[in-house]
C-alpha cells in the first residue's frame, strides 16, 4: 500500500501481545516528499485527536518538505492515563507491568510500518507529543528510547516521570531500578522540553492532580521547570553533561496547534 499524496489514514495492528487492539495511523505526505524526507511522529494529546494533530503539521509538512505520521491510541482500547500518559508501565493500582506490554515499541513499529509503506529510506524520525503526548514522548525518552529516534520534543506536559527516586513511578524513578548509568544514557539523549509561558491555569479541569503531579508545581508552565531543574540537579550528581533543552514558547497556553510550530522550529531550525 502506497500512502497518497496529502492527508490519509490507515489501520495498523499493535504489535504488543495481548489484546488485540488496532491503531489508526493518520498520515500527510506533501506533493514534494520524497524517499529521503524526514518523517516526524506527532502523539497527540488527552483527546486522542492525532487527525487534527497530524493537520496541526500540515503547513510546515509543506514548508519543509515533511511527512507526517500520527497514530490515534483512542481511549476506548487505551486506558487514561495507565495506557496512555503513563506508557501502559503500570496499572490503576500502581502494580508495575511486564516491559513487553510498554506502549513505546508500538510507536517504533508504527514508524517502521510507515516507512515500508512511503518506501522511505529515512532510518530515524522525530518525535512530538503535546500534552498527554508529552507524558508518552518523555517516559518514552526515559524508559524505551529507540535508535530509530533522531529527536523528541515533549510540549506542555501535565506531569512528569522526575529523573530522581525521591519519587515513586508514575512521578519520579521510584521502584524503577534504573541503574545512575542507564540515568546518564538518559540524560544523553536529544530532548526538547516545550512550553508555552502561557500554560499556567492552576484551574484547568484536564490539569493533573495527583499528589505527585500537585509536587511538582501549580501549573504545566512551572512542572516543566521543576522537571528540568532535577534533571539538572542529577546530572551534575552523576557528573555528565544535560543534552537536554529547555525552549519557551512565547504567549502560547494549553494548544497543541500553537505549540506545533515552535516544535518544528526546535527540530528543523527558523
Amino acid at each position: 500500500m502506497q500512502l497518497p499524496t496529502g492527508a490519509g489514514r490507515y489501520t495498523f495492528v499493535d504489535p504488543r501481545p495481548n489484546p488485540r487492539r488496532e491503531i489508526t495511523v493518520h498520515t500527510y505526505r506533501c506533493a514534494a516528499a520524497n524517499a529521503r524526507s524526514p518523517v516526524v511522529m506527532v502523539i497527540a494529546g488527552r483527546r486522542r485527536n492525532a487527525g487534527e494533530y497530524r493537520d496541526f503539521w500540515i503547513a510546515d509538512a509543506e514548508r519543509r518538505g515533511l511527512l507526517i505520521v500520527a497514530p490515534e491510541f483512542d481511549e476506548a482500547q487505551y486506558e487514561h492515563p495507565y495506557e496512555y500518559n503513563y506508557g501502559a508501565m503500570c496499572d490503576r493500582n500502581g502494580t508495575l507491568a511486564p516491559k513487553a506490554g510498554w506502549i513505546f515499541p508500538a510507536i517504533d513499529a508504527v514508524f517502521h510500518d510507515a516507512r515500508s509503506r512511503m518506501g522511505l529510506e529515512a532510518e530515524r524520525y522525530f518525535l512530538f507529543g503535546h500534552s498527554a503526548g508529552a507524558q508518552v514522548v518523555h517516559r518514552l525518552v526515559t524508559f524505551g528510547w529507540s535508535p530509530s529516534i533522531e529527536h523528541a520534543v515533549a510540549a506542555n506536559a501535565g506531569s512528569y516521570t522526575l529523573p530522581s527516586i525521591a519519587e515513586d513511578f508514575p512521578f519520579g524513578l521510584g521502584r524503577m531500578s534504573l541503574s545512575d548509568e542507564a540515568r546518564r544514557d538518559v540524560f544523553a539523549r536529544p530532548l526538547v522540553v516545550l512550553l508555552g509561558d502561557r500554560d499556567i491555569d492552576v484551574n484547568d479541569e484536564q490539569l493533573p492532580r495527583e499528589p505527585g503531579a500537585m509536587r511538582q508545581g501549580p501549573h504545566r508552565f512551572a512542572r516543566g521547570h521543576h522537571y528540568m531543574e532535577v534533571a539538572r540537579t542529577e546530572a551534575r550528581r552523576l557528573n555528565v553533561a544535560l543534552a537536554w533543552r529547555l525552549d519557551i514558547a512565547p504567549g502560547v497556553a494549553h494548544s497543541g496547534q500553537e505549540m506545533s510550530p515552535f516544535a518544528a522550529r526546535a527540530l528543523f531550525g527558523p
